[in-house]
């Protein structure tokens, strides 16, 4: 006989896996930026928002994210908690996380970070969508421009150009690893995420989420 799963439990074990799943994310997103070969789209905002005010990196993590859900909901999204969780949790840890990380000393081991730290991304994002208790602060931005008539996967990529022009003129990390992750990334989560249990046809703007942004 089947046991029956309260809803009380099945938030505490949502949650649970965000917990796990937004650490990783910020272990993953300080391996890459390491690396120094390329960063995610959205984290070269992120380190160019870095080069160019000389903020602490876990402060501009934090920082953007809340910036692209004011974005989201002045444009007419709606939130959820996960959502201000992740924009809270990732940029402390990773402002904690990419100091204590030692510099590679050599190409070889530049390659091992990205490589860690790219599957440690895809991990952690696997994880929070799986959660399901709230898309990431890009994704507010992208579903409120969906629901005023701009087609999704069009404002997907706009946002992702945005950030990288800016990033980049700021002086933030573009290089081959970004083209990585932009070719890679969603065919990396499909996998994962079928793994886990998620079903594909629920996971169309999910599975887009951004590294330091969840």
């Amino acid at each position: 006989m089947p046991i029956a799963v309260s809803p009380a439990d099945g938030n505490v074990r949502r949650l649970a896996t965000l917990a796990a799943g937004l650490p990783l994310i910020s272990l993953g997103v300080a391996c890459t930026i390491r690396a120094d070969i390329g960063v995610a789209p959205y984290d070269v905002l992120l380190t160019g928002t870095v080069a160019f005010t000389g903020i602490g990196i876990g402060i501009a993590a934090m920082l953007l994210p809340l910036l692209f859900i004011l974005t989201g909901v002045l444009l007419g999204a709606r939130t959820r908690p996960g959502t201000y969780i992740a924009a809270l949790t990732i940029g402390p840890v990773l402002g904690l996380v990419l100091p204590a990380l030692p510099v590679p000393p050599s190409i070889p081991t530049q390659l091992a970070y990205f490589l860690a730290g790219f599957c440690i991304v895809v991990s952690g994002i696997t994880l929070v969508v799986a959660a399901d208790i709230g898309p990431g602060p890009l994704e507010i931005v992208m579903l409120a421009l969906d629901a005023k008539g701009y087609p999704l996967a069009r404002a997907r990529t706009g946002i992702e150009v945005i950030c990288v022009v800016l990033g980049w003129a700021m002086g933030g990390q573009l290089g081959v690893g970004t083209i990585i992750f932009a070719l890679l990334t969603g065919l990396a989560l499909r996998y994962t995420l079928a793994l886990v249990g998620f079903r594909p046809e629920t996971t169309g703007t999910a599975s887009n989420l951004a590294s330091a942004g969840a």
